[in-house]
């Protein structure tokens, strides 16, 4: 209720400042809050407080129509959005949408009719040719004083400038936030069923988890466990592999903070690759785990033989008492690490791009117009619009708060019958996702169903246990040098290491022998190296 009270105010003060005229704008400068760098810079003149423009809309005095490219997967996507549309009845602004493929992007880059705006999948070096070194797009650092809703996003997520922000400094590609109970990378799903029909209790440590598995095998004649190998992120895997010390992040991680390490090569990494192994020839994972292709997995996943799944978590249906036993397994402890703590997930995602011709006649409009993805309220009484309408679409329109405080409802039209059907259909163009989208956050969806399921699992036994502050991988900027050193040295790499994860888990090469020879190879292929350039870049991303 507080929210929505909070949202009332905002919508009428906002509703005060149009009156005030079209097109126009008014001027905050923001106080100071106590015990910030900005009540410092204030205080020790060494910084003016820059003033932020606060738009009243519509943006323009007379609507206009801008041309404007959705770079997409599908090319046959419709050309209209139902966010689009709302932001043109909000803006006076109507973008008129092309929509190419991907492929198609550099010829049209290449050639001299530029629309006002591209959005969608844009490849950063293209952003960097054309942006960095080109100058054709908005850099929107230099347009920080009339965007407010972002520069508050930022304040609240300082990862989304630092995400943002390019060694050279420019901002073109913003990063979104993406708050919500699900929001998580790793998504240990679990069939609380399977459990249950084979009398085994939740595990809560490693010996446990083993335990389970052979208890499942026993009861069912089957392993009860198909994990996805060669992942560093996602499904099974980095959460097994944080009980067994205390990193979370099997890609790159730094200690404590600070100086930056490959956990493919280190102790906890042997450890994980160990007890995985013995899981494998005792018969506890499925034999043909390294070729089982998705499909077949998913269908062993759904049998009800599998208790924990990698594939079928999202498609596990209702059992005949109609509830879906689909739930997440908390963090396991081992005798190496008594803390139960899982790769954090950081709420801000590199999403779409959405890059302004700086050559376009309305610059300062389209900035604007921008900004509302950012919103944390509507930005127009009864509008429904704001950060969250990039994703979900509008307000009380396709979904809605519900008084309990704690749930959301889809609010489904005619001719569907599934929400994600619709957003994709009519919202969104593929799961494009941007700007600020964090109203759900802490609520699960009111539906009874598999994703209701997932939510409450998620809530119960993932959130608590995010790592804080995970590295930050797909943040890094790098030179070009740096550029270099992982083309031409990470690049083969990874495929090394993904190799040998499969291999070490599979006793295809025995760990014991086999171990100090693979992380002399890593030498040898230049790992030192790569470590080095990630340090430099973690460097540069911490100082922004």
């Amino acid at each position: 209720m507080r929210k929505r009270l909070l949202s009332v105010l905002l919508c009428a003060a906002m509703a005060v400042s149009m009156m005030a005229g079209c097109g126009k704008t008014t001027t905050q400068t923001p106080e100071p809050t106590p015990g910030s760098n900005q009540e410092a810079e204030a205080n020790n003149g060494s910084q003016t407080t820059e003033t932020v423009e606060k738009a009243t809309y519509p943006l323009v005095d007379k609507p206009i129509t801008l041309k404007a490219v959705y770079v997409g997967i599908n090319p046959s996507d419709k050309n209209t959005r139902l966010v689009w549309d709302r932001v043109a009845e909000v803006t006076g602004i109507t973008l008129e949408w092309e929509v190419i493929a991907e492929e198609a992007l550099p010829t049209y880059l290449a050639g001299g009719e530029w629309p006002d705006v591209f959005f969608g999948t844009i490849k950063d070096n293209l952003i960097y040719d054309y942006g960095v070194l080109g100058g054709r797009f908005v850099d929107y650092s230099k347009k920080l004083n009339i965007m407010p809703n972002l520069v508050e996003t930022m304040e609240d997520y300082p990862l989304v400038k630092k995400a943002s922000t390019l060694v050279s400094g420019h901002i073109f590609k913003i990063a979104r936030v993406d708050k919500c109970v699900t929001s998580t990378q790793v998504r240990p799903h679990t069939n609380t069923d399977a459990l249950k029909n084979a009398g085994v209790e939740m595990p809560t440590t490693v010996a446990e988890f083993e335990q389970a598995l052979k208890d499942l095998k026993a009861y069912y004649g089957v392993p009860s466990f198909i994990p996805k190998l060669n992942t560093y992120k996602t499904a099974w895997a980095p959460m097994l592999y944080a009980a067994f010390g205390t990193g979370c992040d099997m890609q790159w991680d730094a200690d404590d903070q600070e100086k930056v390490y490959f956990p493919g090569m280190s102790e906890q990494m042997r450890r994980y690759y160990t007890w995985m192994n013995s899981l494998y020839e005792q018969g506890l994972i499925h034999p043909e785990v390294a070729t089982i292709d998705s499909t077949a997995a998913k269908q062993l996943d759904l049998s009800g033989t599998v208790a924990f799944m990698d594939y079928g978590g999202t498609s596990l249906g209702a059992n005949e008492a109609g509830e879906y036993p689909v739930t997440a397994l908390a963090p396991l402890t081992s005798e190496y690490d008594s803390t139960q703590e899982i790769l954090g997930a950081p709420g801000v995602s590199m999403g779409p791009a959405f890059l302004i011709n700086a050559k376009s006649k309305y610059v300062d409009e389209l900035c604007k117009l921008l900004d509302i993805a950012y919103a944390k309220e509507e930005v127009v009484e009864g509008s429904g619009l704001y950060g969250i309408s990039f994703g979900y679409g509008m307000e009380n329109e396709q979904w809605k708060f519900n008084e309990d405080g704690i749930t959301y409802s889809y609010i489904l039209p005619e001719g569907y019958d599934n929400y994600t059907t619709f957003q994709k259909a009519e919202i969104i163009w593929n799961n494009q996702h941007f700007g600020r989208e964090d109203a759900f956050d802490g609520l699960v969806t009111d539906t009874p169903g598999n994703a209701q399921s997932r939510q409450l699992g998620y809530e119960a036994n993932i959130n608590p246990y995010l790592q804080k502050d995970p590295f930050p991988t797909t943040f890094l900027s790098f030179t070009e040098d740096q550029q270099y050193v992982i083309d031409n040295k990470w690049s083969e790499i990874d495929v090394y290491v993904r190799k040998m994860q499969v291999e070490f888990i599979t006793g295809v090469t025995d760990i014991e022998t086999g171990w100090d020879e693979y992380c002399d190879t890593l030498v040898k292929m230049g790992i030192n190296d790569v470590i080095a350039v990630y340090q430099e870049a973690y460097d540069s991303f911490r100082s922004r």
